[in-house]
């Protein structure tokens, strides 16, 4: 669950701005694992859901002086007292099991898959994203791998041809042989930037799963962003996903 998606769930709104911040130290000890805040870490959080920026002395003051709160791990960090932790837990008990898959967009703007209301697709580019930003860089490229891969799957489903990429046991072929066809159907009109490029990404994904001694970096996925995007985009529309050409 993204923070503003729990601020509103919460009503944060209507809390003051002591119980706004518990419930926010709860959130992120449930979500992101981060039990212990330090106070301009957590005002800046107010003012990024829209609330008035707190006064950091007088919110220190008031976080020293509640039941609900205790000292971090360092002077200047502070955390949720068991007892408050408890209660909040006992309120939201669905933050910790959720199977939620918690991104920011860093990567693959997860609107492009929204229209095609194929959760599976919008899944699979959140997890893409949650990858990059955990610094899981081998699995974002697996990750990415798979996307075109289905993507080009449902092109060809999408023209009513998709025995032409299967096997005589009517499985899907493997993607180097996927990438190759849609390359050549005239009917999959693949734009000549998308030809060209769209190997790349097999081949990143391939190194992170079979190269034994190769670690994928965070470099590796940046400086290719723009073009994975752009493919995506490309194959959505003519995989008929999406009613915005490229």
């Amino acid at each position: 669950m993204k923070v503003d998606v729990f601020s509103s769930n919460a009503k944060l709104i209507e809390l003051t701005e002591l119980e706004k911040v518990s419930y926010l130290a709860f959130y992120f000890t449930e979500n992101k694992d981060q039990p212990e805040f330090a106070i301009q870490d957590m005002s800046a959080m107010l003012v990024g859901l829209g609330f008035a920026r707190p006064n950091a002395s007088r919110l220190k003051d008031k976080i020293l002086r509640s039941s609900d709160f205790i000292r971090g791990t360092k002077p200047d960090l502070f955390r949720l007292s068991q007892k408050k932790y408890s209660n909040l837990k006992t309120k939201f008990p669905e933050l910790s099991d959720s199977e939620e898959i918690n991104s920011d967009d860093s990567l693959l703007p997860e609107i492009l898959l929204h229209e095609s209301k194929r959760q599976y697709l919008i899944k699979i580019a959140q997890q893409i994203n949650s990858a990059y930003e955990n610094n899981l860089f081998d699995a974002c490229s697996l990750m990415m791998r798979r996307l075109l891969e289905i993507l080009i799957i449902q092109c060809f489903e999408a023209e009513n041809i998709p025995d032409q990429i299967k096997d005589e046991e009517g499985n899907y072929q493997n993607l180097k042989t996927l990438i190759n066809k849609i390359k050549s159907k005239p009917e999959i009109k693949l734009s000549p930037a998308a030809k060209k490029e769209i190997d790349t990404f097999r081949e990143l994904g391939n190194l992170s799963a079979h190269r034994i001694k190769y670690n994928c970096r965070r470099d590796d996925i940046r400086n290719l962003k723009l073009e994975y995007r752009a493919i995506v985009e490309e194959l959505l529309y003519l995989a008929k996903l999406t009613k915005v050409s490229c």
